[in-house]
């Protein structure tokens, strides 16, 4: 006999790997976001620490890498925000879902 998942259970499974999936999400953009912040660390090291700024300063470019770091970082830092908020609002309507409420 084949065994055949309630309702109940199908909504419990379905929130399970929709709530893994936004975990991992979560979890690999926040090491993007590490990732990204340490590498432009270690460029901004090497251009400051070489006198290489000066060459981005003649060729206008140090401003826009410097813009363009901070609009990207801050970008991933409210991505990962964002996903967060998901999370708990996924969480939230788990709890609210009328299949998941019992019927006592």
């Amino acid at each position: 006999m084949k065994h055949t998942n309630t309702p109940w259970e199908e909504s419990q499974n379905q929130y399970r790997l929709l709530l893994e999936a936004v975990n991992d999400l979560i979890k690999n953009t926040t090491l993007l976001a590490g990732t990204y912040e340490s590498t432009n660390m270690d460029f901004a090291h090497l251009i400051y620490e070489n006198g290489l700024y000066e060459l981005m300063q003649r060729a206008e470019q140090l401003k826009t890498y410097e813009r363009g770091f901070e609009l990207m970082h801050y970008s991933m830092q409210g991505h990962v925000k964002q996903l967060r908020r998901l999370r708990e609002g996924l969480q939230l309507f788990l709890i609210k879902d009328p299949v998941n409420i019992p019927k006592n």
